[in-house]
C-alpha cells in the first residue's frame, strides 16, 4: 500500500484539492483508492458526497483521531492532513518510501506557516527516515511579483519544489461536481493536466 500526505498547517492552501485530483488520477489509472479525510469541515467527504456513481470509485473514511487505521487492501491511500496540524504521531503515521507533499500559496502568510512546517519537518527526522517530501506551489500567477519571492524562498530549502500549479477554474467547477481533472475530457484540461505530470512522474507510487 502506497501513502500520500497531504500537509500544511495553513488552512486555504488547497490540501483538498491536491488530495482529491490525486485520488481522481489513480482511481482512474485503475488504482483501488482510499481518500482519508482528517480535517474537521470534512471538504474531501463534501466533494466525495457528489460524486457521479458513474466515475472511477473512490473510497472515503473519516478519521477524527490519528494514526488512522487505513484498510491495507487499498493500492493508494491519500491522506488529507487537517489545518493546524503540527506533525503529532509523525513516527506512527508516516513511514518510510511514503510521501509528503506540501501545498503552498505565493503570499507572506503562506511562506512564513510553511517556513515553520519545514522547520518541523527537519526536527522530526523525516527525511533521514527516508520520506519522500516535495512541495507543490498552488493557485500560482506567475507574473506577480510575490511569485519571485516564493521562488526565492523555495530555493533556500532543502526539500525540492515538484510542480507548479496554475489558478484555474477548471479545478473549482470539476469540484463543484465531484470530479476532478482526470474525470474531465482531457481536450478541456490539457495545460492544467500537464502540470500535473512532473508531480506524478516524481511520485513512487505512479510506478508501483
Amino acid at each position: 500500500m502506497g501513502q500520500i500526505f497531504i500537509a500544511n498547517p495553513k488552512g486555504g492552501c488547497g490540501k483538498t484539492t491536491v488530495a482529491v485530483q490525486l485520488a481522481g488520477f489513480y482511481a482512474n489509472m485503475a488504482r483501488s483508492v482510499q481518500l482519508v479525510d482528517h480535517d474537521a469541515q470534512r471538504s474531501s467527504l463534501d466533494w466525495a458526497s457528489g460524486r457521479p456513481a458513474t466515475c472511477a470509485p473512490i473510497k472515503v473514511l473519516v478519521s477524527a483521531n490519528e494514526p488512522v487505521l487505513a484498510d491495507a487492501t487499498y493500492s493508494v491511500t491519500i491522506h488529507d492532513m487537517p489545518a493546524a496540524w503540527t506533525l503529532d504521531n509523525v513516527d506512527t503515521l508516516i513511514h518510510p518510501q511514503d510521501i509528503v507533499i506540501i501545498p503552498l500559496l505565493a503570499s507572506p502568510t503562506d511562506i512564513k506557516a510553511c517556513l515553520r512546517f519545514v522547520m518541523g519537518i527537519y526536527r522530526s527526522g523525516l527525511l533521514e527516515r527516508g520520506v519522500n517530501i516535495g512541495i507543490v506551489a498552488n493557485r500560482v500567477r506567475k507574473n506577480t511579483r510575490y511569485f519571485k519571492v516564493l521562488e526565492a524562498f523555495l530555493a533556500k530549502l532543502d526539500i525540492p519544489l515538484i510542480t507548479v500549479l496554475r489558478d484555474s477554474q477548471n479545478y473549482v467547477r470539476a469540484m463543484d461536481r465531484g470530479l476532478t481533472l482526470f474525470d474531465l475530457p482531457a481536450a478541456r484540461c490539457s495545460t492544467d493536466r500537464a502540470q500535473w505530470q512532473p508531480l506524478l512522474d516524481w511520485s513512487p507510487i505512479a510506478n508501483c
